[in-house]
């Protein structure tokens, strides 16, 4: 307290002060909610308070879970520090005091390694080059990157460069305990590219920025790149206060610069009775979601009009679609309804699957110049994401770089309920059409609004349904019954938890709806991929400057063939098949919503500490994933049908979860009905298969990949996940996440840096165990309930006579429905035995 700060608004301004100033960078950990804890998340996985919280009385336990926090984000601060001059007004740049001096990440003793970015400029090469002999003085080793010199409208070379670094940063080693140094040159531009640079390590890196100038530059206003494209401003509420730098060193007297957040001004759809409204906080800002239940092309309308209102007519509209999105016209016709409001703007298509989820995908000339034209005529860019998760995810890395508007329009149910309901954006490191690292390139950048249409999700396929129950799963495996008496003691110290808790376990409740979707998804096929010819036809069409008349006859043969398809569903399906689908996508939406809010509103916003919980089961999913896509492109090459082995990034999380319960099981942490209601989580949405492995295993013969190929590929995907650096780990280990006793109680890290957080070190070798049974097939199983008593049992897929899809009987359904109410008991007796 009582240090001097530097006013934001006058920062171009020489500093006022005139005497000597130093600043603390350095801060006492401040206990959340201001409650002295003591060691709460040391034994977080007991069922109920530890004994170390006895000073604490009930009401001060409670009021964490029950309290109700308004905005819970801070305004960025970034310190400025002073260094010593030498005679030739040169910088003096001392290793140890850059070292001491930077902030480290929560939990960091040290800095995990060091990575130097000088621009290019000779100045900046020669105090890039004293740093490094400074730091070999210390035996510090570090990495060495080159901003390259550019021209001033070159937005492609600018976008390059930036994912090039970062990349290399990554591949060196960085993780979220690391140093990046930003040496300036003489243009301040270099501090736009150092603040962009220092965002797209998703997990995060500690960035010092050395400025070598004679007057103060605002880190906390609009820093543009020389394009002009490219820009951060710290106090944007869509970066929640994410500060560009931990700390700036120059020559100038010791302040502090700090801003707090602009007003949050998202898009707030007016009352609409076709519109349901869903309840979603991060960092306490609301962010708009809403479901438009009626038809589609009034859904399009009202999207149209509503931007339109919102952004005025300065609107300039970046609609971006995946493949099969354009051929349904889901894209276009936003578009097409904007241009008919007199507010044109850009189309933007590419590529669809996890492999494409690259930078170099989606940094086309044809997309960056079209953003810069529209900044430079002061047009406001909106980036409108219209598709599944990958599609949101990019174009919200996109959007942020830009610092243009961003909506989503969700077509996909992993889309709307997990994608959105998360800041996250970002790309993966993808490198010889291998995915290295999933989801490790981004930022955060809130949406300003969520709007979905829900007849977009009549179009979805087999694959996309399971893998929103895959991912509900998860929900439902590590938080159960949230709203509960014991749930509230596992979940104790999530603040503000109480407004969104429920019992997620509901979830499982909706598998019959879940299993008339797939039938019916399944029977419309044709009708959808009929629509997706016509969509292809008239897209070659226009390409090719066809007239009008002929382009209006194919979007007319294709809105009939999407009409058929609605009309099978609305009036070809009973009511009690229409009301069960309806519940299924209303109660697995609501829910995982609820879920992500009770941490993110006002806990974990950020997701580094206890919303790492979202992580479960994602350690081997993703290195599963990321070795199948690749399998994926072997096959296309070999001319190897590969459909039946897809596997979505949802339906991998599913597989991982049965994986982790099995970890679990083996390490004595889940046994008895403990680990049957865990497991059953994910079998009891497995009659059609889409988590079994035999389909995988098909192709990997093929391909003539072995088991020991299959384990170590997944395993090479593991060493480089995103969450390294979280706790200790040590060689022959990787941090992941377990159950113990029961779905909602998880086993908690005896590492102090990862007190607060759901992670815990797990050896490789118990990893490599679960992908060998795997491999053979071994979870293939099927939840079903004994005939003479409600016992639930997992057959194996060998053993169960599966469900032919001609078979849509009441009796099918019936099954489902006792599993649903078999599961329920299980799990009310799981927790029933904890009291």
């Amino acid at each position: 307290q009582g240090l001097p700060e530097h006013d934001s608004n006058s920062a171009s301004q020489p500093h006022p002060f005139s005497r000597d100033m130093t600043i603390c960078v350095s801060r006492s950990p401040v206990p959340e909610s201001g409650v002295v804890t003591g060691k709460w998340c040391s034994t977080f996985s007991q069922q109920s308070p530890p004994a170390a919280l006895s000073n604490l009385n009930g009401a001060q336990l409670s009021s964490l879970f029950h309290e109700k926090p308004g905005i819970v984000l801070e305004g960025p601060v970034v310190p400025y520090i002073q260094l010593a001059s030498g005679d030739d007004a040169s910088l003096q740049i001392e290793a140890a005091t850059l070292l001491s001096e930077t902030p480290k990440a929560k939990g960091a003793k040290d800095f995990s390694s060091i990575h130097i970015v000088a621009a290019s400029s000779d100045r900046a090469t020669s105090m890039a080059e004293d740093l490094r002999s400074s730091l070999a003085k210390l035996d510090k080793a570090c990495r060495s990157y080159v901003w390259p010199s550019l021209e001033a409208d070159d937005v492609t070379g600018e976008y390059d460069a930036l994912f090039r670094i970062t990349s290399e940063i990554i591949l060196n080693g960085a993780d979220r305990t690391s140093l990046m140094v930003f040496v300036a040159g003489e243009d301040h531009s270099d501090m736009a590219a150092a603040a962009i640079l220092g965002m797209l390590p998703f997990r995060g890196i500690q960035v010092a920025f050395i400025a070598p100038w004679e007057q103060y530059v605002d880190p906390l206003a609009q820093l543009c790149t020389s394009s002009g494209l490219f820009e951060y401003t710290g106090d944007q509420p869509e970066r929640m206060g994410r500060a560009p730098f931990a700390a700036i060193f120059g020559p100038l007297q010791s302040c502090t610069f700090r801003k707090p957040l602009a007003p949050w001004n998202p898009l707030r759809p007016p009352p609409c009775p076709e519109e349901k409204p869903a309840p979603f906080k991060i960092g306490g800002l609301d962010l708009p979601m809403v479901t438009f239940e009626g038809r589609f092309e009034d859904g399009v309308s009202r999207l149209a009009q509503l931007l339109l209102g919102h952004f005025g007519p300065e609107l300039y509209p970046v609609v971006a679609v995946g493949e099969t999105g354009d051929a349904l016209g889901y894209g276009s016709d936003i578009l097409d309804a904007l241009t008919g409001l007199g507010c044109s703007g850009h189309y933007f298509t590419h590529a669809s699957g996890e492999s494409f989820k690259r930078p170099d995908e989606y940094g086309t000339p044809e997309l960056l110049g079209a953003l810069a034209a529209a900044k430079k005529a002061g047009r406001r860019p909106v980036i409108v994401a219209v598709g599944g998760g990958v599609n949101g995810n990019t174009m919200g890395t996109i959007a942020a770089l830009a610092g243009a508007g961003f909506v989503e329009v969700p077509t996909t149910l992993m889309h709307y309920n997990d994608a959105t309901t998360s800041a996250k954006k970002a790309f993966s490191l993808v490198v010889g059409g291998r995915i290295l690292s999933k989801n490790i390139l981004g930022t955060f950048y809130l949406p300003q609004l969520v709007f979905c249409i829900s007849e977009t999700f009549l179009t979805l396929s087999s694959c996309s349904i399971h893998a929103a129950v895959g991912e509900a799963a998860k929900t439902m495996s590590m938080l159960g019954k949230a709203s509960s008496q014991w749930g509230q003691a596992d979940f104790h110290n999530i603040r503000g938890a109480a407004e969104f808790a429920s019992d997620f376990t509901d979830i499982a409740g909706t598998v019959s709806g879940f299993e008339r979707l797939i039938l019916f998804l399944e029977s419309t096929l044709g009708l959808k991929e009929q629509a997706i010819r016509e969509g292809r036809a008239l897209r070659e069409a226009r390409d090719k400057v066809a007239s009008e008349a002929e382009a209006a006859a194919l979007a007319d043969r294709r809105r009939a063939s999407l009409r058929e398809l609605r009309s099978a569903f609305h009036d070809g399906l009973s009511e009690d098949a229409k009301q069960d689908i309806m519940r299924f996508l209303t109660v697995v939406n609501e829910e995982v919503i609820r879920a992500k809010a009770m941490f993110l509103a006002f806990s974990d916003p950020f997701e580094k500490y206890r919303a790492l919980l979202f992580e479960y089961a994602h350690t081997l999913g993703h290195g599963l994933e990321a070795f199948m896509n690749g399998l994926y492109l072997r096959a296309e090459a070999a001319g190897i049908d590969a459909r039946e082995a897809f596997r979505l990034h949802g339906q991998c999380v599913g597989m991982a979860v049965i994986w982790a319960g099995e970890m679990s099981r083996h390490d004595g942490y889940l046994e008895g009905d403990g680990y049957m209601a865990h497991q059953a989580l994910v079998y009891i949405f497995n009659r059609f298969g889409g988590f079994d492995f035999a389909p995988l295993r098909k192709l990997c013969d093929a391909l003539d990949v072995s088991k020991e190929e299959f384990c170590e590929g997944v395993l090479e995907v593991v060493r480089r996940d995103n969450k390294r650096g979280y706790c200790a780990c040590s060689p022959g280990s990787s941090v992941d996440q377990l159950v113990r006793g029961r779905p909602g109680c998880l086993l908690r890290s005896a590492d102090p840096s990862a007190e607060l957080r759901y992670l815990v070190e797990v050896r490789e070798d118990s990893q490599w165990r679960v992908l060998e049974k795997a491999f053979e097939g071994e979870y293939d199983r099927v939840l079903t309930t004994l005939s003479e008593s409600p016992q639930l049992t997992l057959r194996s897929r060998a053993d169960h006579q599966e469900l032919k899809h001609s078979e849509g009987k009441d009796d099918v359904f019936s099954e489902a429905a006792r599993n649903a109410m078999a599961l329920s008991k299980l799990l009310q007796d799981v927790y029933d035995a904890d009291a």
